[in-house]
């Protein structure tokens, strides 16, 4: 296991002098993706189950990383219902469940989790959604890697059966707001006043009372501030929530016809995951269904098609939970779908493939052992460079297994991650764009700062890229929203091979 260096940072004060063509205006390509070489050799996937016993509990539901402790490797953390609630310490790639005596070892059955720094600290507090009716939610203020429940007030302890959350600077003031997805009461939106949280739901317009499971956050029209779109059950409508620029949501999923109108109660929307799938270097969503799933493609001018139709991807699994990730490092973004049975603790999970070609099932016999039934979470935890998983089953006899990638040690090397804090250090830029590109081949490809996805969950922590075959320098392009505007900005000629086993850390922003 190699050495966890500490992050390498690049300054970029000067934002605004600096520039350049946003990420939507990226070269685009409709089929196979920008011309950047093609993997001759072609790996097949390999998970060994990391610490099994540790990982073996039954009742997992949300999963979710982030660096609590501040030294330099992702710490878990795991919602359970049945058991109390762990936080898995990350000791250089051993793991150890210290949730009692940090305190966050809460015993009502959890369905949700997020990670954000509220309070521009340094650290990651953890917002904790719970299913039962009359227990409020909870707000774990990190103070030095212990937590205290600040829910109460702060004017965040609203209940419910709570489902996605995310922290996310919707009006772009350098802080982080709380949304909150609910299945049986209106979504809410909660603005960072500093010292305390103002319900913002009424005057945003975003208050969807249909009946939410999944959220994602992310810069849909290419204006630089972060829209909504909500996956709704129950036969309900999905939603799409375009941010105005000035506090308020219009929702515009009708309209572009993403709302998925006329099904039946048993069917409707679940989880969701964002991730440029096609290397055009603009953001796609998947949509995990009871019913068909979907993917939905992203034109570049703030229209969407579903691409699945015809594809591996439009199965009808009672699909939960998906996550994005390059599992073989050859460029292009693979991805995992679980699904849920009541009837059954290991009913099948998928790992799609990605290529120039499309996509094809690869799941391996290990996972087809201990799969998943909601959480999915993909994180490199032993900071090799490729992605570990993470994964959660709630059934009885289920586990929530961590899945450790084994790449070889050359092709796990051929990657780059990237994260994005302000300037004085904090993780405040969820939902920020980050692009990759490389001259040498016009590879190019973009990702999101997690704002929640999987399963009801948000982690903190850096982007990676798997990099296709070939070399030279890169350049990382960042799009995020501050001061009501979009701004870009870029660092280039990063040579990968230099940050084997760091991470790149971009701090943005005005001064």
């Amino acid at each position: 296991m190699p050495t966890l260096n500490r992050w390498t940072r690049f300054s970029l004060a000067s934002a605004l002098a600096i520039a350049v063509a946003s990420c939507g205006d990226a070269p685009r390509s409709t089929t196979s993706g920008n011309p950047a070489a093609v993997d001759a050799t072609v790996l097949e996937p390999d998970f060994s189950r990391h610490q099994e016993e540790i990982f073996a509990a039954p009742g997992a539901q949300t999963n979710a990383w982030a660096d609590y402790d501040g030294d330099g490797d992702l710490d878990l953390f795991v919602g359970f219902r049945g058991s109390p609630n762990r936080l898995y310490r990350n000791d250089q790639g051993t793991f150890v469940d210290v949730a009692a005596e940090v305190g966050l070892a809460a015993e009502e059955e959890t369905r949700a989790a997020a990670w954000g720094d509220y309070d521009r600290d340094g650290d990651p507090d953890l917002y904790v959604g719970f299913a039962a009716l009359g227990i409020g939610n909870r707000l774990y203020r990190n103070d030095g890697g212990t937590f205290v429940d600040v829910a109460g007030d702060l004017g965040v302890a609203q209940g419910g059966t709570t489902r996605q959350p995310a922290f996310i600077d919707y009006d772009g003031d350098g802080d982080l707001d709380l949304f909150v997805g609910f299945r049986d009461r209106a979504n809410t939106l909660f603005r960072n006043d500093g010292a305390s949280f103002t319900d913002a739901t009424a005057e945003s317009g975003i208050g969807d009372g249909r009946r939410t499971v999944g959220v994602a956050w992310f810069d849909m029209d290419g204006d630089g501030d972060l829209d909504a779109f909500v996956a709704n059950q129950n036969g309900d409508e999905d939603g799409f929530f375009r941010n105005n620029g000035d506090g308020t949501f219009e929702d515009v999923a009708a309209e572009l016809g993403m709302n998925q109108p006329g099904r039946a109660d048993d069917l409707g929307s679940v989880g969701t995951t964002v991730g440029d799938y096609d290397n055009d270097g603009d953001l796609d969503l998947f949509v995990a269904s009871y019913g068909p799933d979907v993917l939905w493609q992203n034109q570049g001018d703030g229209t969407f098609v579903n691409v699945a139709p015809g594809t591996p991807l439009a199965g009808d699994h009672h699909s939960v939970a998906a996550g994005w990730g390059d599992i073989d490092n050859d460029g292009w973004l693979d991805l995992y779908v679980d699904t849920f049975l009541s009837s059954e603790a290991e009913a099948r999970d998928y790992l799609f493939r990605g290529g120039a070609s499309g996509f094809e099932d690869v799941l391996p016999a290990t996972m087809l052992e201990r799969g998943a039934s909601h959480g999915v979470s993909f994180a490199d935890y032993d900071i090799d460079g490729d992605l570990d998983l993470s994964l959660a089953n709630n059934h009885a006899d289920g586990t929530h297994p961590l899945y450790r990638n084994q790449l070889p040690s050359d092709r796990a090397g051929r990657s780059l991650q990237v994260a994005a804090v302000d300037q004085a250090g904090r993780w405040v830029r969820a939902g920020a764009t980050v692009t990759l590109r490389r001259e040498s081949d016009g590879f190019v490809s973009a990702r999101l700062l997690d704002t929640g996805g999987g399963y009801a969950s948000q982690s903190v922590g850096p982007v990676h890229f798997g990099l296709p075959p070939g070399g030279g320098p890169v350049s990382l392009t960042i799009s995020w929203f501050e001061q009501g505007e979009r701004r870009t900005a870029t660092v280039s000629g990063i040579t990968p091979e230099a940050f084997r086993s760091r991470w790149v850390v971009l701090q943005v922003g005005l001064e």
